[in-house]
């Protein structure tokens, strides 16, 4: 895909930052260079059908198409970085198209018909050369020095936290497309029309199908939104729409939106919770600092659900009190978001330097992805969720504290499942820039 206008010197720095990045890093970890692979589909068993093609994230950094399978960048430090294109000859798949665009000049680029002739293109004593990815079979003869070595990987992830401006741009327009499609499927909702529909909906307005998105559409009415990776699409519509819940995000030169909206199908209890949650997230991203602890704002959140669970007479306890017991983390038991980019959970998230040191996890969050300070050009989702699980509340009813739970109401708001928003922010040096509100806005 061709760069315009804009993205082209974005992606001219972009580049520029990453080759002084690794050469730097290269030196440090003593390699003499390193190879990173675009991947291949991986076969499925007892079977002659592959599962879908997903690009290597480290190769797709620095490569904006991601189409070809079984191609390498080679990078050595003081030379143009090498491309090897696998552009097969084929007449029972459509091939790739060949690399093209203003980008390409920033490569030795070489195309090559065959896997077995990429892998001969590579250079011939790998003695001193890492290599990053899946190995397949077309290099067992080849003699790396090291296969995704811990050190050189850790500061890769280390450093893909902070998001070059070219990064953010893709992610800017991931998340437009994203937005496009949340609205097809929310009139899908208000048509009455099926899970299977809204989500057809949404491919047909993002123009993105399941192998392309980054992630598999959420997308779950009534009690559904109380899974929390619901991944079935009933193809009836429910007998009465009380709820919907819709997690979808989309690409943009390989890199990620995740956007989560909920919605209910008419004015009363759950409308209400689900805008002062809204509110909440609102409030919470306003509140970024840089240098703040992710953790904390995990924990202002729960106080903050806490509340609302108070406001609404929903749990008879303060918000304190609901932290300590753990009993906020039964309506709100997953973090509160993660690093987003050219994965939808981005790595480095739980190092604290470049040499890979594990931060220790929180006892009481167990499921919080990112433990890092807040740093700019970070970008990351922020997704507090208000649930109503049974599995989750109904051994409360046995303890202290479920005595102050209103199981009436508790029992009223189950059949429409849960809430959840989620918006990806980006850290920039005046503060959080919130993409996919942006994105929205948009729209109108």
């Amino acid at each position: 895909m061709e760069h315009d206008e804009l993205l082209g010197p974005l992606y001219a720095d972009h580049h520029t930052y990453l080759l002084s990045l690794y050469e730097s890093l290269l030196e440090e970890t003593h390699w003499d260079g390193v190879i990173l692979t675009s991947g291949c589909a991986a076969a499925k068993f007892g079977d002659d059908q592959c599962h879908p093609f997903r690009v290597s994230p480290g190769y797709r950094q620095w490569v904006p198409c991601g189409d070809h399978e079984s191609s390498y960048l080679v990078i050595r430090p003081g030379h143009r970085p090498r491309l090897i294109c696998h552009q097969p000859e084929d007449y029972w798949h459509v091939s790739p198209t060949p690399p093209s665009g203003p980008w390409t000049d920033h490569f030795d680029l070489s195309c090559v018909p065959t896997r077995v002739a990429a892998a001969e293109a590579l250079p011939g004593r790998l003695s001193g050369w890492a290599f990053i990815g899946e190995p397949t079979a077309d290099l067992r003869a080849k003699d790396f020095g090291g296969v995704n070595p811990q050190g050189l990987v850790s500061a890769l992830n280390f450093h893909r936290t902070v998001k070059t401006p070219y990064e953010v741009e893709c992610m800017r327009r991931a998340n437009r497309i994203a937005a496009a499609g949340h609205r097809a499927a929310l009139a899908a909702f208000r048509a009455d029309k099926s899970e299977l529909d809204a989500h057809l909906a949404y491919m047909a307005a993002t123009r993105q199908t399941e192998t392309r998105l980054p992630y598999a559409n959420i997308v779950a009415f009534n009690e559904h939104g109380a899974t929390l990776h619901y991944d079935v699409f009933d193809s009836e519509p429910p007998p009465e729409s009380l709820s919907f819940l819709i997690d979808a995000g989309a690409d943009y030169l390989g890199y990620a939106a995740d956007i989560t909206r909920t919605h209910a199908a008419t004015d009363g209890l759950f409308s209400d919770l689900t805008e002062q949650l809204d509110e909440a997230q609102r409030c919470l991203i306003s509140s970024i600092e840089i240098g703040m602890s992710y953790v904390d704002l995990h924990v202002a959140m729960h106080l903050s659900i806490a509340g609302l669970l108070k406001r609404f007479m929903i749990v008879d306890m303060s918000p304190e009190a609901m932290l300590e017991s753990g009993l906020s983390s039964a309506f709100f038991p997953h973090g509160l978001g993660h690093h987003i980019g050219l994965q939808v959970h981005d790595v480095g998230g739980k190092i604290s330097d470049p040499a890979g040191r594990v931060i220790d996890q929180p006892s009481s969050f167990p499921f919080l992805r990112n433990l890092r300070p807040v740093s700019v050009g970070n970008v990351f989702t922020i997704e507090p969720g208000i649930y109503f699980i049974g599995q989750l509340l109904q051994p409360l009813r046995s303890k202290a504290e479920g005595s102050a739970i209103n199981w009436d109401l508790v029992s009223e708001l189950m059949p429409c499942g849960g809430i959840r928003i989620e918006d990806d922010v980006y850290v920039s040096e005046s503060g959080p820039e919130n993409l996919t509100r942006d994105a929205f806005a948009s729209l109108r």
